[in-house]
């Protein structure tokens, strides 16, 4: 077999390390010996960090290019893992993995819900916040859903795929997927309140009791509603059937949700010499003032001590309602950067399902409590160097969300050691959960060490791709 023949695929794993919060160093580049073998056609080498492990690389100029995709849930994660290897952007795989969580985990993420991204054009060098919250518009606190827009946004933003590509992956998955270890728990923290509604009796607790994780979740009426949105594209939702389905069920207006659009605004930034942190701006709240204001008033403290004290002046070290939330983050090999967070507004949304569509019905939120995205940008030579999302579990505080990124954040931002900023997100009693990718880039060779950090509470999972280039 020669070299140009062979398709070469390469997946680590830091299983071993599971829980121990021990970093898992994974060198990019094979020695020479064995190194052309993996050169081939298409994507040449994946490695994959999971539950609470990281993975460190490091590179020149002319390696492979190199992506990162981190998530909340294992199996979104890898839907993003193939979508850059398939030649996606960073804007692709977002939407993909986005897709795939609202199959995945329901309870946080879904069509009829909503979110929030920051998103960085390494070719425009400019960094933005893409708006489309689930807010509040119908009877009881319900839902204007803003996924679908949100996220066809999204891709338009940075993709280059076909909108079918992206979705494709989340319908194949409704028709069977296992549950996973997230959404497990989540199940069982809601079994009452789905057990409330038949339809979400029947799909979520088909024996009386939560699936466990493991067992075969089955979505054949999402399917078919994600197949409309595959070939009628956003249109089914915001002016067509489904979307009449799903007001008339939330007893909204179905004027406001044809007319629903996703906003793109400023980020709140923070000026770190070459470098800016960026985080969302949202109109109801102003929570990037507040972030901003929390950063600057610690800044003589060494960054764990600083960490501690913006996580304390957002009010997030004791416990109080929050809507829960769900996150992931992509780098692709262009250096564009996406980090977004997603909610339903409560566990399950109202824990009713909107008939014949397999869709939860989401309840509204005014702000971005449930999540926080964020990103580390160099708008000189269009790189992104840190991309974060933390997310709220539901009971840890109103602005858990915001301490968790800022937590991690402030070691990535300000420590030479990415290690640190890991080392700082595990913390059993932090607020919140964050999942991220850090990176630093030396000036003086070129070479660029990255880690991703998967939260171990969120059961997050993170991978490396590398491409040919």
């Amino acid at each position: 077999m020669t070299e140009t023949s062979l398709l070469g695929l390469r997946t680590v794993t830091s299983s071993a390390h599971r829980g121990t919060g021990q970093p898992v160093k994974m060198p990019v580049r094979a020695p020479h010996s064995t190194r052309r073998i993996w050169q081939g056609l298409g994507a040449i080498a994946i490695a994959a960090s999971l539950v609470g492990g990281c993975v460190n690389t490091k590179y020149r100029t002319g390696a492979p290019s190199q992506s990162f995709v981190a998530a909340d849930e294992p199996r979104a994660a890898e839907i993003g893992r193939d979508i850059i290897a398939q030649g996606g952007k960073a804007g692709d795989a977002a939407t993909a993995m986005a897709m795939a969580m609202a199959v995945t985990l329901p309870s946080r993420v879904g069509m009829t819900g909503g979110g929030v991204c920051v998103v960085f054009d390494a070719a425009k060098k400019d960094t933005r916040t893409l708006d489309f919250l689930p807010r509040p518009a119908g009877a009881g606190g319900a839902a204007l859903p803003g996924f679908l827009r949100g996220v066809y946004a999204l891709q338009a933003s940075t993709g280059a795929m076909r909108w079918e590509q992206a979705v494709v992956p989340s319908e194949q998955l409704a028709r069977s997927t296992p549950v996973s270890r997230a959404l497990a728990r989540d199940l069982a923290d809601s079994a009452s309140r789905l057990s409330a509604d038949p339809e979400a009796r029947r799909v979520f607790l088909p024996t009386g009791t939560p699936l466990a994780e493991g067992a075969a979740l089955s979505q054949p009426e999402l399917a078919a509603t994600l197949s409309q949105v595959r070939r009628s594209g956003i249109a089914a939702m915001y002016g067509g059937p489904l979307g009449g389905a799903v007001a008339q069920a939330a007893a909204i207006d179905p004027a406001a949700v044809r007319g629903f659009q996703p906003r793109w605004t400023g980020t709140a930034a923070i000026p770190l010499g070459i470098v800016s942190m960026h985080f969302a701006q949202l109109p109801e709240t102003d929570n990037g003032a507040a972030l901003t204001a929390a950063w600057n008033a610690a800044a003589d403290l060494p960054s764990d001590q600083r960490a501690a004290r913006v996580a304390q002046a957002l009010g997030a070290t004791g416990s109080g309602a929050s809507a829960p939330g769900a996150g992931l983050v992509v780098i692709d090999h262009e250096e564009n950067g996406v980090a977004c967070s997603f909610t339903m507004g409560a566990p399950f949304g109202s824990g009713s399902m909107v008939p014949g569509t397999g869709l939860l019905a989401a309840r509204g939120v005014d702000g971005a409590g449930f999540g926080s995205p964020g990103l580390l940008t160099n708008a000189i030579v269009g790189r992104t160097q840190f991309a974060g999302a933390a997310s709220a579990a539901g009971n840890d505080g109103p602005a858990a969300a915001s301490a968790a990124l800022l937590t991690a954040a402030l070691p990535a931002a300000l420590d030479k050691e990415p290690g640190a900023a890991i080392r700082v997100s595990r913390a059993v009693s932090g607020p919140g959960r964050a999942t991220f990718v850090t990176c630093q880039t030396s000036m003086e060779s070129g070479w660029k060490e990255c880690q991703i950090a998967a939260d171990p509470r969120a059961h997050a999972l993170g991978m490396l791709v590398e491409t040919e280039r």
